[in-house]
């Protein structure tokens, strides 16, 4: 399995026969072998989740499947459509898709596939903010933890997963959370703003100690890598 990390949300997931790209907007997107299925996945609307430029890779892409959120409009596109709400699930040719609410916009995905799961949050996070209420804030924690909660004791291979700086001191509290409901191997942090730096404030942290080894160093665009 090789992983792309393609900028802010956006990664490649490529196996031998298929490959899976979640919420591109912008960046270099991996050359991938015209002879694999390809399934372009968007989890909502908004500018930094999604362009319409994706659908133009069906001119390049022949065997190419678009799994969107119900938000996004898929005018003009010569490639299959799928459109999914919150809590659906489907099966589109042996890939098992799962949604989930979304504490801000969309969904979150689950996709299974050869044996391995991987999860997607879009913007499905904790969003804890300074300058809001503190009912806000409640209303925000528990919404974020009762679609956690649908996952406790998934096994996931890979997840991605929003840790913003913009949160200040509550950066971490989401993809904290997410680890220690779930069994997943792999995690990478996603939607940093191009604050690198993040992950070393992650792993400093006394209450990632369980599960620091699992977190991914991303510290560049288009940073590949390789797991078994």
């Amino acid at each position: 399995m090789k992983i792309t990390y393609i900028g802010h949300s956006g990664f490649s997931v490529e196996y031998d026969n298929v490959v899976f790209i979640f919420d591109y907007y912008r960046g270099k997107l991996p050359a991938f072998d015209r002879k694999k299925k390809i399934y372009v996945f968007v989890s909502h609307a908004h500018f930094d989740h999604f362009t319409k430029e994706i659908f133009t890779w069906s001119r390049i892409y022949p065997d190419i499947t678009y799994i969107l959120s119900a938000d996004v409009p898929a005018a003009g596109c010569e490639g299959k459509i799928l459109s999914m709400d919150e809590n659906e699930k489907r099966n589109v040719e042996g890939v098992c898709i799962r949604t989930l609410h979304s504490t801000d916009e969309g969904v979150a995905f689950f996709v299974s596939a050869g044996g391995r799961t991987i999860y997607h949050a879009g913007d499905l996070n904790w969003w804890h903010w300074e300058e809001e209420s503190a009912d806000y804030n409640l209303a925000m924690e528990k919404d974020y933890k009762r679609e956690i909660e649908k996952m406790k004791g998934q096994k996931v291979d890979v997840a991605f997963v929003p840790v913003d700086p913009r949160l200040a001191d509550a950066f971490y509290y989401g993809i904290d959370w997410f680890m220690r409901q779930t069994d997943t191997q792999h995690v990478f942090p996603m939607h940093m703003q191009e604050d690198y730096e993040v992950y070393g404030k992650l792993i400093r942290l006394p209450e990632t100690e369980g599960y620091r080894d699992k977190i991914v160093h991303i510290d560049r665009p288009s940073q590949t890598f390789e797991l078994e």
